[in-house]
């Protein structure tokens, strides 16, 4: 008998049972693959680092008798450092490498640097993930740099060093832990061992660098390696720790994590339709579940009866989106497997597994939970269908005859939205729900976008740059440079104000002097007008800014003095503005307008088009033309270079989001409106009997839903701006970044995306009403 009830329940709901379907599908395919990608994107990284035996700590410096020895002895006197290996390294600018017709150059902002295949640590892999070697005449590339510039596999580059020119093949595009994430600003480029002593015979002794990588002892910390080698009186070109190089792989981290929490939003909205349709489906059932109460059937048996069939749903449901989430997680992973090696085994599957059957259990849970009104009813309730036939409370809150001018559709509308608003509850939860999925990764994205984004990242907002140079260069010698391109392009007739941006290097002695730390030091020449969290900008020779992170860390604040080794000198500096930053975990300083250091380690030459903004495209592409040796671009060629396939990869996000959101709410409008017409059969039938056309009745229904979208959107549009920005700034802390304000697009926010939602309600209502034309007026006697 039960079957026989359960097959007739089944063909005589099939929409609600195809929705419910759809949505636990949904959910269970978007969890499945969001656990399983989370996963193996937060062990692959550091399945990727152990197996490249990446090293604890490594220094780049000038390969000089002098500083061997320092190393040398610092190792010999260092019991925390268990072993150390160097590598010989050629430092290699953009503008030596000559690519094949229709490539991307290589970023300028790139530091480049030549050197073998290792074979004891920072390991590189083949795309097959296995070790490889190189002949004489074969280069091998990174992956992000194959996807920045285009290159395939066959392609010639030839690099010029001081008259000298080699050719070499792409042979190789390999997977680098140690530096192969696209938040690493230094890219080594793989050569045979024969190639590479060619081109190191033929260049001065002081063009060869020797990367030093340290490896801690058993059972100390890798940060106490890279502690104790900044006491030292070392200056190291570059500088990168293990902590570093997995924060470097932080962005594949985000966008896994965004997509798990999307998913348990998906959960939610599936678990209040799932609460609404039992409950539609309890209320519109109460004489049935009274004469089965009646002629003796017990609560349990009347609840086995509905399980059942939510059971198989949930079971079919949790099958489809279990087999669904494998070809999406691949999908997800795909661009992340270019680059890092994934661990392999079973326990991703097992972990989609399990994932699909919690679905399926909470949904159970979930659906005992909704059933217990069937406790509360008895015989005589059911028979009444759950009321009393009494009404404390007036059911219209507005009055037709009072509102002359309001349509009578909309009056309607109105009333019924206000008098039973409790009643919509799944639906406006759906509506802000699904505005905020979508508003807050477009939020995200157009924040990182925005040209103010780049001053986290410890770059001048400018109108164009050149090229970053990187080299320990005196500072007279930098003006003079300056000097030279200002006279340049006011011989062009070029209206334009360029400022010099450059680092030196400043170690942080620590009160206690065991503390210390390697830090990038900032300025401007003249000084640009820069964005604080608190105090201002330093002007005296003694003043500094550091960032937030540092005044967490180190519990300084304004007023304070910080001391730190510039030069070779120690200097006491008083502490007057506090910045953010991206860069090196957040570490960073701005030095005084005052404060003159003797040699930089880089620059860069920044500037300001005096012209409307309309104009100012144009100008910089005839820049580029005049003056292609200095390789200027834009703001946002200049974020795209540093931030690489972040953004990309959180465009294709957002498509799919977008997809699958638009599709959740298109089914439950559906569902919903399904249901309120089976309801309302009676009153439809009265209106047509009043003379009310189809075509009035079916915008009755758009209007209500509309009233409800605009409500709910509002809602999710603001909670999106506002928790989104939390949520994230909570993210970006772990970069460096302590207070993120989402860049907020009108166009996008508030009306693009809007529309989008609505015209998908809007045709979900429509195709939902077809039922109302079988209505007829004789329905309204209909028991």
């Amino acid at each position: 008998m039960f079957l026989n009830i359960l097959k007739k329940d089944l063909r005589r709901k099939k929409t609600m049972n195809i929705v419910l379907l759809v949505l636990i599908t949904l959910a269970t395919a978007l969890v499945a693959s969001g656990t399983n990608l989370m996963y193996t994107t937060s062990s692959a990284i550091g399945y990727f680092i152990d197996k490249s035996k990446v090293a604890d700590h490594s220094v780049t410096i000038p390969d000089t008798a002098e500083n061997r020895q320092k190393i040398k002895d610092w190792t010999r006197n260092q019991a925390i450092v268990g072993e150390v290996y160097s590598e010989q390294q050629i430092s290699v600018t953009s503008r030596q490498i000559k690519l094949p017709a229709g490539r991307n150059g290589f970023s300028s902002n790139l530091v480049l640097t030549l050197a073998t295949v290792p074979d004891k640590v920072n390991l590189i892999f083949s795309q097959d993930d296995q070790q490889f070697k190189l002949d004489a005449g074969e280069i091998g590339i990174p992956v992000s740099i194959r996807n920045a510039t285009g290159m395939e596999l066959g392609d010639s580059i030839t690099m010029n060093f001081d008259g000298i020119t080699k050719s070499f093949k792409v042979t190789e595009f390999f997977k680098d832990a140690f530096l192969g994430a696209d938040l690493m600003g230094l890219k080594r480029l793989i050569l045979s061992e024969q190639d590479f002593a060619d081109i190191q015979s033929a260049l001065p002794e002081e063009a060869i660098s020797v990367q030093y990588s340290f490896m801690a002892a058993k059972g100390v910390e890798s940060s106490a390696v890279a502690a104790a080698f900044a006491k030292e009186d070392l200056q190291a070109n570059f500088q990168v720790d293990k902590g570093l190089v997995k924060t470097s792989f932080l962005t594949d981290q985000i966008i896994s994590a965004m997509l798990f929490v999307i998913s348990l939003f998906l959960i939610f909205i599936a678990f209040m339709t799932l609460r609404f349709t039992i409950v539609s489906t309890l209320q519109d059932e109460y004489r049935e579940i009274g004469v089965m109460k009646a002629i003796g059937f017990k609560n349990g048996s009347i609840k086995g009866l509905y399980l059942a069939k939510y059971s198989g749903l949930a079971v079919m449901g949790g099958a489809v989106g279990l087999i669904a989430s494998f070809p999406l997680s691949a999908l997800m992973s795909r661009k992340t497997a270019e680059y890092i090696i994934l661990p392999g085994g079973i326990a991703n599957i097992i972990i989609s597994i399990m994932s699909a059957i919690a679905i399926v259990l909470l949904t159970l849970l979930f659906c005992v939970l909704c059933m217990r009104k069937i406790n509360k009813a008895s015989a005589i309730d059911a028979i009444r269908q759950g009321h009393t036939g009494e009404r404390f409370k007036p059911s219209r809150r507005f009055h037709l005859h009072r509102s002359k001018r309001l349509h009578p559709m909309l009056f309607l509308a109105m009333s019924d939205v206000v008098s039973r608003l409790k009643s919509y509850t799944t639906l406006i939860i759906t509506f802000i729900l699904s505005a905020a999925i979508i508003i807050i990764p477009i939020n995200l994205t157009n924040t990182i976008l925005t040209p103010k984004f780049i001053s986290y990242l410890g770059t001048t907002e400018a109108d164009f740059y050149t090229k970053a140079v990187v080299a320990d260069i005196p500072l007279n010698e930098i003006r003079e440079e300056l000097s030279k391109v200002e006279q340049q392009f006011k011989d062009q007739k070029f209206d334009v104000q360029l400022s010099l941006e450059y680092t030196a290097l400043t170690k942080y002695i620590s009160d206690n002097g065991e503390s210390n730390r390697s830090i990038s030091g900032t300025k401007n020449e003249p000084a640009a007008n820069l964005e604080y969290l608190q105090g201002t900008a330093p002007e005296l020779a003694n003043e500094i800014a550091i960032t937030s992170i540092m005044s967490e860390v180190y519990h300084k604040s304004l007023g304070d003095y910080i001391v730190f080794e510039i030069d070779g000198r120690q200097h006491s500096f008083l502490i007057t503005g506090i910045f953010q930053a991206i860069s090196n975990e957040g570490y960073m300083v701005r030095l005084a307008g005052e404060f003159y250091p003797q040699i930089t380690t880089s620059y860069m030459i920044t500037g300001m088009i005096n012209a409307p903004d309309q104009d100012k495209a144009a100008i910089t592409a005839e820049m580029k033309r005049l003056f292609s040796q200095y390789e200027i671009k834009t703001a946002d060629e200049m974020l795209k270079e540093v931030i690489g396939g972040f953004i990309g990869q959180l465009k294709s996000v957002i498509s799919l989001l977008t997809v699958i959101v638009c599709l959740i709410i298109f089914f439950i409008t559906s569902l919903f409106v399904r249901l309120l017409i089976s309801k309302e059969i009676q009153g439809i039938a009265v209106m047509k009997s009043l003379g009310f056309t189809d075509g009035l009745i079916r915008l009755w229904q758009v209007l209500r839903i509309m009233i409800l979208l605009t409500g709910s959107l509002t809602i999710g549009v603001l909670g999106a701006n506002i928790l989104g920005e939390r949520l994230f700034g909570f993210v970006f802390r772990m970069f460096g970044l302590t207070e993120l304000h989402f860049q907020i697009m009108p166009l996008q926010v508030y009306v693009l995306y809007p529309l989008v939602i609505l015209t998908v309600v809007v045709t979900a209502v429509y195709t939902s009403c077809g039922q109302i034309k079988h209505i007829h007026v004789w329905n309204m006697n209909k028991e």
